[in-house]
């Protein structure tokens, strides 16, 4: 028994029960624990396992919120542990649903883990049969989800694009790095220097690499007093001219070799000389000012081979030719065999000769004019098929910097209409099986070398994505605008899980002169400070629960690394979330009794009045060095012969 404010509590009311409340002041409890019952604690089930057979050792564990997953996608197969929703049929589905309630078990669900992004990202570019196969698997989740929940939670995970460590603070953090309260880089001696940014093609979904490390030869442009740029009648710009150093007296155009800050000060000069236009980014400059100069170069060979004169001058010696050619054709008809040899010319004579000595050349006039005429026609269609293939790819440039974006711009627009659609499917399932909750699409942080596990990026995803179903809302069903507002919020909220939060203390830049305590304090405040900014703006719907030491995402037990998971779930639970999901590894189901510790509810035995500590206990809880409360199967004494003294039967 336990020892509270002046009274025994007995063993009817223990942590094992639905209503149980952790003892915030009780001995074994210390104050600073999340306080926790074991009604709001969870735990996700193998996904690669029978689902129905995971939710009922889950069961017997003794949980009260269990996440079901998979990890297939297609066709799926057990005997391969690929597993899928549709491999549920509707017996087992009724089952699940049916087993669930009558335990009283709260049930959410995760979508494929082979889902890796929701913008159609893939190894050539991006690609809309991709992202279509995406959502189809997403929407294969909320269809089970709806057979067998009562509403809640669909995971699924983000990771929409690679970008620099870095630059997800943004261009504040990735111009003056020094000046971030806090900062993350991938490999703080150069990350910032050697950084692949990339853009899109947004006609083809093609990935465009541009690298920081690499300097590009550019013209030195003329400008005026002002710094504009002069430009020609043309309304291009006007390269600068400098002596030769190494031919004297020769002039020369005026080349520069540019570093990756003046593409930064190009962009920052021109997204503040158009205010009209979207930011434009660093690498976005790159590549127009690299592109530029073989727009310009197709440009001028453009005009070289099909400038309008020499093409006229071309087709006026060809109609000459043409005149002639049908002269000598019929004088030739006229002249004897044995003459015609004076209407050749001869080899190296003077044409004023031709007809007096005998010709070496054995041509006649016609077949000389005949050679002259294919000559020329060569020449008018090579200028102007090179005119028109110059001029082509001038234009195809012109029109590739047209469509290019930045790769945030473009994945981020993909996956909000993703999310949006698979968030309007969530509604209409909710609406026609009638579920207790709303169904929701929560996408998850994952690991921070993609997009998606900053918490600003979440924010961004959950926020362009309720703003896209909001207007597909209004736009495809005539929804209200304040309607459609509140049916997006409600169908789509992110997942926050504080474990993949936690790996970003490997990127963290702190400050060399503090100790490694110091720096995991103010990287410790950073997070919880974003956590608490998404719990204020109803961001978060559902949570993830696991521990680690900040390297990678190893899922030990609630408590047993360093992540701030008690301070995290104070945050979540002022915000008004107050259930948790673990998500355990090799531990199984000892990361639920860990979760139960740490957050306050851990199970006591009754046989000291002090109560028995942790350590004494939990393994005991399945049975290793603590009786069983009841035995079944063949281990059961037959009920006919086992009586009590009264003459009770045992049940």
């Amino acid at each position: 028994m336990l020892y509270q404010n002046n009274s025994y509590r007995g063993a009817y009311f223990s942590p094992m029960d639905r209503g149980y409340t952790p003892i915030q002041d009780s001995i074994e409890v210390v104050p600073e624990m999340a306080g926790l019952s074991p009604s709001d604690i969870g735990i996700s089930a193998p996904p690669m396992q029978n689902q129905l057979e995971a939710l009922n050792a889950r069961i017997r564990q003794g949980a009260s919120r269990v996440e079901l997953g998979f990890t297939g996608r297609g066709k799926g197969s057990m005997g391969q542990s690929s597993t899928t929703p549709e491999m549920y049929g509707m017996e087992e589905r009724r089952d699940i649903r049916e087993l669930a309630n009558l335990n009283k078990v709260i049930l959410s669900t995760h979508a494929t883990t082979q889902v890796g992004n929701l913008s159609g990202l893939t190894e050539g570019g991006f690609n809309e049969m991709a992202r279509e196969m995406a959502l189809n698997e997403v929407k294969r989740a909320i269809d089970f989800a709806a057979d067998v929940t009562d509403g809640g939670a669909v995971v699924v995970h983000t990771g929409e694009f690679q970008r620099p460590i870095f630059d997800s603070y943004g261009p504040d953090f990735m111009m003056n790095p020094a000046e971030s309260d806090v900062g993350h880089q991938a490999h703080p001696q150069g990350e910032r220097k050697k950084a692949v940014f990339n853009i899109v093609d947004t006609r083809t979904g093609q990935i465009i690499p541009i690298r920081t490390d690499q300097p590009v030869p550019l013209p030195v442009w003329k400008k005026d007093a002002q710094g504009n740029y002069i430009k020609d009648e043309y309304g291009e710009r006007i390269p600068e001219t400098e002596q030769d150093p190494n031919n004297p007296g020769t002039v020369r155009y005026k080349m520069s070799t540019r570093e990756w800050d003046y593409f930064v000060q190009e962009a920052q000069k021109y997204s503040k000389e158009h205010p009209d236009q979207s930011p434009r980014k660093p690498e976005m400059q790159y590549f127009i000012e690299q592109n530029d100069m073989q727009r310009l170069q197709f440009k001028s060979l453009s005009k070289f081979y099909g400038g309008i004169e020499q093409v006229e001058d071309t087709k006026k010696n060809l109609e000459k030719v043409n005149k002639a050619l049908k002269f000598y054709e019929e004088l030739e008809k006229t002249v004897p065999q044995d003459e015609l040899w004076k209407l050749k010319l001869p080899s190296g004579a003077p044409r004023e000769l031709a007809g007096l000595i005998p010709p070496d050349d054995p041509r006649l006039p016609s077949q000389v004019l005949k050679d002259m005429k294919t000559h020329y026609e060569g020449m008018l269609q090579r200028m102007i098929y090179s005119e028109l293939s110059y001029t082509q790819q001038a234009r195809d440039i012109e029109e590739r910097q047209k469509y290019v974006a930045p790769i945030k711009e473009y994945a981020i627009q993909k996956s909000a209409d993703t999310i949006a659609r698979a968030g309007l499917f969530a509604m209409q399932k909710s609406e026609q099986m009638k579920t207790k909750e709303p169904l929701y699409i929560a996408p998850e942080n994952i690991f921070p070398e993609t997009y998606g596990a900053h918490p600003e990026e979440l924010r961004h995803i959950i926020k362009e994505s309720r703003k896209t179903m909001s207007q597909q809302l209004e736009k495809m069903y005539g929804y209200d605008k304040q309607h459609a507002v509140e049916l997006s919020e409600r169908h789509i909220k992110a997942t926050f899980d504080i474990g993949h939060a936690y790996t970003w203390r490997k990127y963290f830049v702190g400050d060399p002169k503090a100790s490694i305590a110091e720096n995991d304090a103010k990287f410790k405040n950073w997070l919880l400070n974003q956590v608490q900014q998404l719990t204020d703006e109803g961001i978060i719907g559902h949570v993830h629960v696991s521990d680690n030491f900040g390297y990678e995402d190893e899922h030990v037990d609630p408590g047993m690394g360093r992540a701030p998971i008690k301070e995290f779930i104070d945050k979540i639970k002022k915000g008004g979330i107050k259930n948790v999901t673990v998500e355990p590894a090799h531990q199984d189901y000892r990361s639920l009794l860990g979760a139960w510790r740490h957050f306050g509810s851990s199970i006591y035995g009754m046989s000291r009045p002090m109560g028995d500590t942790w350590s004494d206990v939990w393994r005991g809880y399945f049975g290793q060095t603590a009786p069983p409360y009841f035995l079944y199967g063949e281990a059961a004494p037959d009920p006919e012969h086992w009586v009590l003294w009264t003459g009770t039967r045992m049940e």
